[in-house]
């Protein structure tokens, strides 16, 4: 079987240094040949605070990976029109590659927890089988507890969720924390690649005049 592929979506408003760090070492563990960052459009757990323009975003994410190696950046979500549900993308990109590919949806486990209220997130899996990063739940006993509460779990699901879960520690980095710092004028050099953060000073995004 070849090496898996990665598939990395979010709404990257702006990308953190996490957005490049956290996928470089997913795709090191399991040996991936690639990552495919995917830019929502408008993402459908978000339709109430639409996102910044997609042009900036991919302009910023851009920046972020420039440098890094077996990396590709997809606008399939920026070219369809409305919310950009995670199973048309997986769909879309499992036609491209050969089916001895096996594709990997690259999630944080607070995500994980919810999968169940995605559309078609059993299809989802059946195309490209999750992979864990640690966001909220330090340890696989924490996140394990997590599923449980959420109560539409089974036990066998749990164990595959865990298995699907990476052993790496958690970055607190969070862009709704970064937008909120920079609309208070606040610091946020230790968050975000220095070409992001001039990108956003000479467009004055995120209400940013400095």
């Amino acid at each position: 079987m070849s090496a898996p592929i990665i598939i990395f979506g979010g709404s990257f408003d702006p990308p953190t240094i996490a957005h490049r760090v956290l996928p470089l070492k997913a795709a090191e563990i399991i040996g991936a040949q690639r990552i495919i960052y995917v830019p929502a459009a408008i993402s459908p757990h978000k339709l109430d605070t639409p996102p910044t323009a997609a042009a900036h975003r991919l302009a910023m994410l851009e920046l972020v990976l420039h440098d890094a190696s077996s990396v590709c950046i997809d606008q399939i979500e920026l070219d369809r029109e409305g919310p950009s549900y995670s199973i048309d993308t997986v769909r879309t990109l499992r036609k491209q590659f050969d089916s001895d590919v096996p594709l990997r949806l690259l999630i944080g486990d607070d995500q994980a927890v919810a999968f169940h209220r995605w559309k078609d997130w059993k299809a989802i899996i059946e195309l490209a089988e999750p992979l864990v990063l640690p966001r909220l739940h330090e340890s696989a006993e924490a996140f394990s507890a997590a599923l449980e509460q959420e109560q539409i779990w089974s036990p066998g699901q749990i164990d595959d969720w865990c298995r699907w879960r990476l052993d790496l520690p958690i970055m607190e980095v969070q862009a709704t924390i970064i937008r909120q710092r920079l609309e208070r004028g606040e610091a946020v050099e230790e968050l975000v690649d220095a070409d992001v953060l001039h990108y956003i000073h000479t467009n004055h995004l995120y209400n940013c005049t400095a």
